[in-house]
């Protein structure tokens, strides 16, 4: 299910038009909903109206405006769903993530709190540093990730949370696997050596974990430890490799037997 693709969504706040005078805001609001000043539910159609058409900022007023006239009601996930959207859609992911907690937090059986969960995993992924520098951010999206995976096991943003995992993955041996080949670079082969033992003990299922086995026979060679990379490189099988690390195989084999 796509962020845009909500409107059949609106049924669920219609059946609740008839509870709203009730439960809308504190005494003044209720006071201004009896004059027939304010109608929450009129004002958030039209919010989700402006959202649909792009006039976000529009849209973050009036639903601001249904924040303090309309809190208490039933409807305030709606609410924090399309705040959430609408930053969203502006690429300002520090208040959609706010809003999508929000919801997620106050609303947690809402029929938007699958999404926010889901939302707030993937704005964690899109804020995190390049990998070349502080994680933090890409460990809390795999652990978010994790999370929705094991409350949403057939959820319908299971693919798009195995892809965002598979990538922050590879984003964190990326680090590790950068560290090998600069000291690689360096002509430090122990160190190299340390990194890409990290990458395949911490990161085996990375995509490049393939690369970094065979770095590790390489620098086994370097360093003199033949029999070490003699065990390593017997446990490849060379078909399962892309054309070259086959031929960097072989030439670790080459020179083993030299």
């Amino acid at each position: 299910m796509g962020i845009g693709a909500n409107m059949k969504k609106m049924l669920f706040f219609t059946a609740l038009a008839a509870s709203l005078l009730l439960a809308c805001g504190g005494p003044s609001a209720k006071t201004l909903i009896k004059q027939g000043l304010y109608k929450c539910h009129d004002r958030l159609e039209t919010a989700v109206r402006e959202v649909d058409r792009g006039g976000y900022t529009a849209a973050l007023r009036i639903l601001e405006e249904i924040k303090f006239q309309c809190g208490g009601s039933p409807m305030m996930d709606t609410v924090y769903y399309y705040s959430a959207l609408a930053h969203f859609r502006q690429k300002q992911y520090e208040d959609a993530r706010a809003e999508f907690e929000t919801l997620y937090r106050e609303n947690p059986r809402s029929p938007f709190a699958e999404e926010a969960h889901y939302r707030i995993a993937q704005m964690r992924y899109t804020q995190s540093h390049p990998s070349f520098r502080d994680q933090t951010e890409t460990k809390e999206a795999m652990r978010l990730l994790e999370d929705y995976t094991d409350l949403y096991p057939a959820g319908a943003f299971a693919d798009s949370v195995k892809a965002l995992y598979t990538s922050s993955l590879n984003k964190l041996a990326q680090k590790e696997f950068n560290n090998a080949l600069f000291y690689r670079k360096q002509s430090e082969h122990e160190a190299a050596l340390i990194y890409y033992r990290a990458v395949l003990a911490e990161f085996p299922e990375s995509k490049y974990a393939p690369e970094a086995v065979v770095g590790l026979a390489e620098m086994l060679v370097l360093l003199g430890r033949t029999q070490d990379a003699q065990e390593a490189i017997d446990e490849l099988e060379p078909s399962a490799f892309e054309e070259d690390l086959r031929a960097r195989i072989e030439a670790v084999r080459e020179k083993l037997k030299g």
